[in-house]
């Protein structure tokens, strides 16, 4: 048995596999859909999961990374100098890595995106809580895909990459402060 105490709004759907029988990936999501709709919590199927998945991806490469290393929340960095044009550039290096990876993003998702944190209060990341907290943060998960592809692919990803190796070096340092 589950028990969840806090719903909040999924985004759900299948991911390609074609090793996989769709038919019955389908079936299983839908089954999934039942126990969420019967549990109450809201969500939507979306016809894509990659353009959603790598969306995310943007987000959190620009407001978990820089929350963490810089220790600003979203608004104050934007209004810092150089903060809006860094945060401009590291979500342009991400959608470049998406579109290699045939993930029709649009440039327009950065106005989007800055717009929409703009609009809430001043906000620090998931990252920057565990940075506080001295645990470790999701630096592989947020950061290392795009990494790993651009480096796939020979793009010079340069402000994904600098922020990859100095929040990497940050978890070494807490991982060391951690075992002493």
């Amino acid at each position: 048995m589950i028990k969840h105490t806090k719903s909040e709004h999924t985004q759900i759907g299948l991911f390609p596999n074609p090793k996989l029988d769709q038919k019955l990936e389908q079936a299983r999501l839908d089954s999934f859909l039942g126990l969420l709709k019967a549990g109450g919590t809201p969500f939507d199927v979306e016809e894509n999961m990659q353009i959603k998945r790598w969306e995310k991806v943007v987000w959190n490469a620009a407001w978990n990374s820089i929350t963490s290393l810089t220790l600003l929340d979203t608004h104050s960095w934007l209004k810092s100098e150089g903060g809006m044009a860094l945060t401009r550039q590291l979500m342009t290096e991400v959608i470049d890595v998406a579109q290699k990876c045939d993930v029709k993003l649009s440039y327009d998702l950065i106005d989007e995106l800055i717009d929409k944190i703009l609009k809430l209060p001043g906000i620090h990341s998931s990252m920057h809580a565990d940075r506080v907290a001295g645990r470790q943060m999701e630096v592989e998960i947020i950061l290392g895909t795009p990494v790993k592809k651009a480096r796939e692919f020979g793009m010079k990803v340069p402000v994904i990459e600098t922020l990859y190796h100095l929040l990497s070096g940050l978890n070494i340092h807490m991982s060391q402060v951690a075992k002493a």
